[in-house]
């Protein structure tokens, strides 16, 4: 009795000492030790170790300036309102494998990561890493590009938290020829989490990337970006529905005018691998993506190196060619079933083409269906009332895409 009097009285007096974040104190008997963060909004950055709970203060605005970790163990707390605004450079949150983040944007108040100057490139972005499979090894695990850590595993149903309302701005920082940063990068995240309501806006290279996993997004909106909106690999088996995403015109003449509005593949280093998931495979449904036809990757859907994948209710615009097939494991999955259904081409020069694994040709104008009708995202073109005010996004269309 005495300890846990004592232990009440040591966790008011922490609280009251940190006030610019919440602490988490247990009442077990058991617990004999505090795990206290001392993270500062002005320099934020750091580690938030196991066994902590860090809620953040919607009144403060977070200045990260470095690497800031959600170990094992620990969840960081991102309430409505939230503000992050990051340094130039290799600055980042990433989220560890047993690691949990919750942002709680609402749809009236979302949560904002953006960097000190609003250019594309700027600052890194948001990487998670989970427990769910990766099919780069027989064990389901792989080492992150970013932040080189160990993800993937078994563990398909993991949960690495919940993020709803989140505005990632002037992501995709390089911090070497080889690697850069993405607005949103998913390394083997489970179905358990919830990624829903999240916009990338005037990042570098990709929107958001999938690597492996099973987790499930929803209410995608990606614009602007130096290379492809919405990118996975190695066996990602979820959900993706109701995406917007284009180019802007004002990058079109940009040395990274923007690339495809989905890249999809399976593994760069074995396109038939039986690993994790196996294949990548995705479901996505109910989508716009609006490209120009600026760079040499000008492709509404570019899948290759052996992904799976099935489409409904899809409108391409602007793109020089609509799909762009390749590898002789995605051709076969695709000629073997109605996996490209309601798909509707506008403005797009050359609707579809192909090519196996030996580089051949191929026709595959017969393994999709069109859909003159068909909505997209939800106004086929415009940019959809679900995506408006909360993203900071009012209006959009082909227009603002293509000179």
């Amino acid at each position: 009795m005495k300890k846990t009097i004592l232990k009440a009285v040591l966790c008011f007096s922490l609280i009251a000492a940190f006030s610019s974040t919440a602490i988490s104190c247990s009442s077990s008997d058991d617990e004999t030790t505090e795990n206290v963060s001392t993270l500062d909004p002005n320099n934020f950055q750091g580690k938030i170790a196991a066994g902590t709970t860090v809620t953040l203060d919607a009144s403060k605005v977070y200045n990260l300036k470095g690497k800031l970790s959600v170990e094992n163990g620990a969840s960081l707390i991102i309430p409505a309102g939230t503000r992050i605004v990051a340094s130039e450079g290799a600055t980042y949150i990433i989220v560890e494998r047993g690691g949990k983040i919750f942002v709680n944007g609402t749809s009236s108040s979302p949560v904002v990561f953006e960097g000190s100057t609003h250019k594309q490139g700027h600052w890194g972005g948001l990487v998670i890493l989970g427990n769910a499979p990766s099919n780069r090894s027989a064990s389901g695990t792989s080492t992150s590009e970013l932040g080189e850590l160990i993800y993937g595993g078994t563990n398909q149903a993991d949960s690495s938290g919940s993020i709803k309302y989140l505005v990632i701005k002037d992501s995709g920082f390089k911090y070497n020829p080889e690697k850069e940063f993405n607005g949103l990068s998913l390394f083997g995240v489970g179905s358990q989490t919830t990624i829903s309501y999240v916009a990338v806006v005037d990042g570098a290279d990709d929107g958001i990337e999938f690597f492996g996993g099973n987790v499930n997004a929803d209410h995608l909106l990606v614009l602007g970006v130096g290379d492809d909106s919405i990118d996975w690999t190695e066996g990602w088996q979820g959900t993706a529905n109701y995406i917007y995403a284009a180019r802007k015109k004002q990058y079109q003449t940009a040395a990274e005018p923007g690339n495809r509005g989905v890249e999809a593949d399976t593994q760069d280093t074995n396109a038939n691998t039986t690993n994790g998931n196996g294949a990548s495979n995705p479901n996505i449904t109910n989508a716009t993506f609006l490209g120009n036809t600026a760079g040499s990757e000008s492709q509404g859907l570019k899948v290759r190196a052996g992904s799976n994948g099935k489409f409904d209710n899809i409108v391409l615009a602007n793109f020089s060619t609509g799909l762009d097939f390749e590898t002789d494991r995605t051709l076969a999955w695709f000629q073997s079933g109605s996996y490209i259904k309601n798909l509707k081409f506008v403005n797009i020069t050359t609707k579809s083409k192909a090519k196996n694994t030996a580089g051949t040709a191929v026709d595959i104008s017969t393994v999709f269906t069109e859909n003159s009708a068909a909505l997209g995202a939800g106004s086929g073109t415009a940019l959809p009332e679900w995506a408006k005010g909360w993203s900071g996004v009012s209006s959009f269309d082909t227009t603002d895409a293509m000179n």
